[in-house]
């Protein structure tokens, strides 16, 4: 973990009480040095009002680009508050001059062997340009046709397609690449991983994907319920 300056952990204390002690408990259990942790989110979707979401989110903009979703013109609460949340750990990550930082969102569990796995990682990682490694597999979204039984050590591999955000439960960035997103991030209109997606090619960003993957996302694997209608 020494190439990672800080770990934000995007989960509400108060509103996840049950997830954050969990998360608490996780990364104790894989060792990760808690110093380097941040555990917080800023906004809760229960807690904007009509006023401060239409100063951020905006439905009908970037006119002339197609839109990525359908679902970009009815963002939750939930969706708008897991935005903003990112945005303030990038702006952080670009305040404080970090270079390589790790985001988790408060439904991720992490894999067995998780910093062995990390230090295949970024041994595999000083061979090749990047920007953002997805970390987590999603729903199910591993690179084609490698078998790679989930204790093989992880490796980075080229996504097959365009949507290199499969899901946005465990990211690392590069925090040169935040510096342009969070200039382009407000207002925006995609839910968070679609969203990224869109920043990514803006801004002509390299995006990867790690495995065997390092976390696993809860709802995506029935471990947790979604909280992002709320």
């Amino acid at each position: 973990m020494e190439q990672i300056d800080k770990i934000y952990v995007l989960v509400h204390p108060e509103f996840e009480k049950i997830r954050h002690e969990r998360l608490k408990r996780e990364f104790e259990k894989a060792h990760v040095p808690g110093e380097k942790i941040i555990y917080g989110a800023q906004t809760w979707g229960s807690q904007l009002n009509s006023a401060s979401i239409f100063n951020v989110w905006d439905p009908y903009c970037r006119r002339g680009v197609p839109a990525l979703t359908w679902k970009c013109r009815c963002l939750s609460k939930g969706e708008i508050s897991l935005v903003l949340n990112f945005y303030f750990a990038a702006m952080d990550a670009v305040k404080n001059g970090y270079k390589n930082v790790l985001i988790f969102e408060s439904d991720t569990y992490l894999r067995e062997s998780f910093l062995e796995k990390f230090a295949d990682l970024m041994e595999d990682l000083k061979e090749q340009p990047w920007d953002y490694v997805s970390l987590g597999e999603g729903i199910g979204t591993r690179p084609p046709n490698v078998p790679q039984p989930y204790s093989s050590p992880t490796k980075v591999w080229k996504p097959p397609h365009f949507g290199v955000f499969r899901c946005t439960d465990s990211m690392l960035f590069k925090v040169e690449f935040l510096a342009k997103v969070v200039q382009t991030l407000i207002p925006f209109r995609e839910c968070l991983d679609w969203e990224l997606n869109y920043q990514l090619g803006l801004h002509k960003g390299v995006g990867l994907w790690a495995d065997p993957p390092l976390s696993e996302q809860g709802s995506g694997r029935n471990r947790d319920e979604t909280l992002l209608p709320a």
